[in-house]
């Protein structure tokens, strides 16, 4: 095709030119009609090909029926198993007063000289 075919039929089609302009309405119709064009591409795109969603974790459990004793055994079983986890990350009492009297032994000194110096202010 050459160039005066195009022109000629470009001309020939006065309704379609560069300066017709368009109402208001035509161009809300026209942006809604790409909008949903647009995101309906969109939305099928994003729902057949990521599989990610599939893969989520379920994050809530329904509580066990009192007729499901299996269930609720089972949850009994994994609450004291985490349970006895936590209770190991914690320090014991042992632990505990062993570094109390590292931390006092450091603020011991200081707090010394602070009424030592305090009491012979008062005494003098």
């Amino acid at each position: 095709m050459d160039w005066k075919e195009i022109l000629r039929r470009r001309l020939a089609m006065p309704n379609t030119g560069p300066n017709k302009k368009k109402t208001e309405q035509e161009l809300k119709d026209e942006e809604m009609d790409l909008f949903t064009k647009y995101y309906s591409e969109w939305k099928g795109d994003r729902k057949n090909t990521n599989e990610f969603y599939k893969t989520i974790p379920r994050f809530y459990y329904r509580l066990p029926a009192e007729d499901e004793v299996l269930l609720q055994k089972l949850r009994e079983e994994s609450r004291a198993v985490f349970l006895q986890r936590k209770s190991r990350e914690l320090l014991d009492n042992e632990e505990l007063q062993v570094r109390m009297d590292k931390r006092l032994l450091w603020k011991l000194p200081i707090f010394y000289l602070y009424c030592v110096c305090h009491r012979a202010s008062q005494g003098a």
